[in-house]
This record gives structure tokens, C-alpha cells and sequence, in this order.
């Protein structure tokens, strides 16, 4: 009887042991080879502006822990500081969206950040406001931690796992991100606007390949 009690403890261990390395070896594949991922934008209507143009010279992703100050390794989804993508926000809205990046092929891993570098901004007002100046249209300042990329407010880390396609639909908010110094209903009129970058998740979908 004991000997057969131990025949079966031994046969147990050993199937334990199998079904281990096979789940181990599972989880490693999902991380083995290469997924895709694709960045579209998106916005909402804005109160006073009309049209506000924006430059995207880059948009990458950072694995793991790292922090973009730290140096390389960053996965780009797009880098082109010569011709940068060329958006005006106000058009994307409405179920509108625009395909920054296409879908990339980059390592099967974690990705902890996406980040975009914006080169430059631009805003015009809509009729029948104006800048205490007299003008209509305004290039922004834009903030000085812009050189490493903009962070953008993800709902988690993106998973990508071997052969799958995720595509992240980000927000560029007008409202939220250019802010209107003065008050536009008062003789003061509008003193300025403030590029104040906040950028998020606003959904994702997981494509299996």
C-alpha cells in the first residue's frame, strides 16, 4: 500500500512539474517575437477656438519601469522631426479620428508609457472674438518638457502579446489642453491661451493575429 502511495506521490510530482514548464513555456511565447500596435487621435469640440493646429514629430513607447530621462531603450511609432504630422483637432470629432502611426511592428513586451513629442501649436478664434492685440490666430509656447514627449494617461500598460494588433484611441481635449487666459464675455476680451498638455486613453482594442 505504501509503496503504491508513493508511486502515485512520484507520478503526481512529475505531472506537476510538466504542466509547470509547459505553462511557463506558454507564457513565454506570448512574449517572443513581434505584435503590433497603432496610435489614433481623437478630440472634442471646443468653446471659443476654431481651429487649433498641431505639429507631432514623435510618438513612442517605453518598456517597463524606465522613465524617458533615463536614455534609450524606446520603441518609436513614429519620428520624423522634419515633417511632422499635421493635425487640426477640431476636425477630429464626431466618431473622426486620424491614424498617426499605421500598425507597427515592435518587440512582444510591456509597455509602461506612450509619449508624444508636439513640435508645435497654433489656434485661431472663432468669429467675433479676437486677442486684446486684434488678431485671430496665435502660435503657442509650447512647455519645455515637451523635448521628452508628452505623457499620455493610459488605462494600464499596454500587453503586447506575440501576433497581437493593439490599437490605442488617444484624446488631444482642445478644452483641456489650451486654456483661454482673460474672459472672452467681458470688454478684457482674451489676453492669451496656455498650451497645458493632458493627453489620455480613451479606449483600446486587442486584435488577436
Amino acid at each position: 500500500m505504501k509503496r503504491f502511495f508513493l508511486l502515485g506521490a512520484g507520478l503526481a510530482l512529475i505531472l506537476f512539474f510538466i504542466a509547470s514548464c509547459e505553462s511557463s513555456t506558454a507564457s513565454e511565447e506570448r512574449f517572443t517575437g513581434e505584435a503590433l500596435v497603432q496610435v489614433l487621435l481623437t478630440d472634442a469640440p471646443a468653446d471659443y477656438i476654431a481651429e487649433a493646429w498641431v505639429w507631432i514629430s514623435r510618438v513612442y513607447l517605453i518598456a517597463g519601469d524606465q522613465e524617458p530621462e533615463e536614455g534609450p531603450p524606446f520603441i518609436d511609432l513614429f519620428n520624423d522631426p522634419d515633417e511632422p504630422l499635421m493635425y487640426d483637432l477640431l476636425t477630429l470629432r464626431d466618431g473622426i479620428t486620424a491614424d498617426m502611426t499605421g500598425e507597427v511592428e515592435i518587440p512582444a513586451g510591456v509597455y509602461n508609457q506612450l509619449r508624444m513629442i508636439v513640435a508645435d501649436a497654433e489656434v485661431t478664434l472663432i468669429d467675433g472674438y479676437t486677442f486684446r492685440d486684434g488678431t485671430t490666430t496665435r502660435g503657442l509656447q509650447i512647455p519645455s518638457g515637451a523635448q521628452t514627449g508628452i505623457k499620455v494617461n493610459l488605462n494600464g500598460a499596454v500587453v503586447a502579446e506575440t501576433g497581437t494588433l493593439n490599437t490605442i484611441l488617444v484624446d488631444f481635449d482642445v478644452d483641456q489642453n489650451f486654456v483661454i487666459q482673460g474672459n472672452p464675455e467681458t470688454p478684457a476680451g482674451i489676453q492669451g491661451i496656455l498650451f497645458t498638455p493632458m493627453l489620455r486613453e480613451l479606449s483600446r482594442t486587442v486584435d488577436e493575429g
